[in-house]
């Protein structure tokens, strides 16, 4: 069996950016071989020309315990696909969202054959939507007690996370010379009027209480040139909301609002478990003893693929190591509490009774 540390230095250097199909495919046939060489019952599907990978104890579509994490990353400057250690963590691209996971779940995987009934599902595409895993639970793949996505709230249980409404606002004008703007209408001026006009919508969120809706801008686009009145604009939003049923509401209040053009970028429903469900209860307890500390249940500002997994039958929660500057530019994996996490997926599924 190798070292988790080992396997994941391994995939980092293979770069795979979201994006990049083939390197992401290439990091899939790494973790495949890996599975199949240890004994575990592996199988590939295909989606869109993405590989997904699922390994399991036993040849089943839905054993006791599926678990879950991509492999798939974001995009990164060439050192940080060089992965390096120092003062107790792993530095690279992938090594806290999600690559560590994905090691972490398939050792889980390997260790459990002869004595657990659990599978993993290894997502490829988590990072720009997760069609990949949407997929697979269409294809029947799930779990007869608990799904567990391991990618996210470290050193808690998440049985929460938000929606996700992206969108494109549209401007239009009247193309002009910037010596006389009032002979055109500027695009830009109109798009940032229907920006504020809706900002109003997304009061401010502090710590500590932050189940509310956001709204944050994430693109701006317009002009062509610094004499030239410009006669488009656009700019992408992306808000966080926590209530199914306003997802049509926000979408119209926008438009009205902002009197511009909308587009759908992306749209997601937010997911929500009751904390009292006995599987989560059971999990707590086991995180409690592995990590000898106290393990709150907590909502999630961000997504994962726990929004494709919530339409199966089992219960769905989210775990996960503590990381650093995910996304950032030096993302990091605390070693120690990686190699905790691997003992606690062990023990967890030992724990729970869901012997083979």
């Amino acid at each position: 069996m190798k070292d988790s540390i080992a396997l994941l230095k391994e995939l980092i250097p293979l770069r795979p950016v979201s994006a990049d199909v083939e390197a992401v495919n290439r990091a899939t046939q790494a973790l495949h071989a890996y599975l199949s060489e240890a004994g575990a019952h592996c199988c590939i599907e295909e989606v869109d020309g993405r590989q997904v990978l699922y390994a399991a104890t036993e040849a089943t579509k839905t054993p006791a315990v599926l678990l879950n994490a991509h492999v798939d990353v974001v995009p990164a400057d060439d050192g940080q696909f060089v992965p390096r250690e120092a003062d107790g963590w792993l530095h690279g691209r992938g090594s806290g969202d999600c690559l560590g996971h994905a090691v972490i779940c398939a050792q889980a995987v390997v260790r459990s054959l002869g004595k657990a009934s659990v599978g993993a599902v290894f997502s490829a595409d988590e990072e720009i939507g997760g069609a990949t895993t949407l997929a697979m639970v269409q294809r029947g793949y799930g779990a007869r007690c608990l799904i567990l996505v391991v990618d996210g709230a470290s050193g808690a249980i998440a049985v929460a996370q938000k929606g996700i409404l992206s969108f494109t606002l549209q401007a239009t004008g009247k193309a002009a010379h910037s010596s006389t703007p009032w002979k055109g209408v500027n695009a830009i001026d109109r798009l940032i009027d229907g920006y504020l006009s809706i900002r109003e919508l997304f009061p401010a969120v502090v710590p500590g209480d932050e189940w509310h809706n956001t709204m944050a801008a994430a693109c701006i686009e317009g002009g062509t040139a610094h004499n030239r009145i410009p006669d488009e604009a656009k700019m992408t939003i992306n808000i966080r909301y926590v209530d199914p049923a306003e997802r049509e509401t926000i979408e119209n209040r926008i438009r009205e609002l902002s009197g511009l053009e909308l587009g759908v970028v992306m749209q997601c429903d937010p997911v929500v478990f009751a904390e009292d469900t006995p599987e989560f209860a059971a999990l707590a307890a086991c995180m409690r003893e592995s990590l000898k500390a106290d393990i709150a249940f907590v909502r999630m500002n961000g997504a994962t693929d726990a929004r494709h997994f919530a339409q199966s039958t089992a219960p769905v929660a989210i775990i996960g190591a503590p990381g650093r500057d995910i996304h950032g530019n030096d993302e990091a994996v605390d070693i120690q509490a990686l190699r905790q996490y691997e003992e606690l997926l062990v023990e967890s599924i030992r724990q729970l009774g869901m012997e083979s």
